[in-house]
């Protein structure tokens, strides 16, 4: 975990991923599928799935937009 960063910041426990790491990859993948590829966030137990649907869902303008 990086210095001035808490567990709520945290949404794959597994690799480690940031909630701010998972919306910088959005822009660059097309679907759920490659933004786990991408962050490695819901590889390994799934147990972050819904935290990655909520995001998508929060920041839909944004998946794909570097790729258009």
């Amino acid at each position: 975990m990086l210095e001035g960063q808490d567990d709520a910041d945290i949404v794959c426990y597994c690799e480690w991923v940031t909630r701010e790491e998972i919306v910088a990859a959005m822009p660059h993948v097309r679907s759920l599928k490659e933004l786990r590829e991408r962050t490695r966030a819901c590889m390994t137990c799934f147990g972050c799935e819904a935290d990655l649907d909520e995001l998508l869902a929060e920041h839909p303008d944004r998946l794909g937009s570097a790729l258009r």
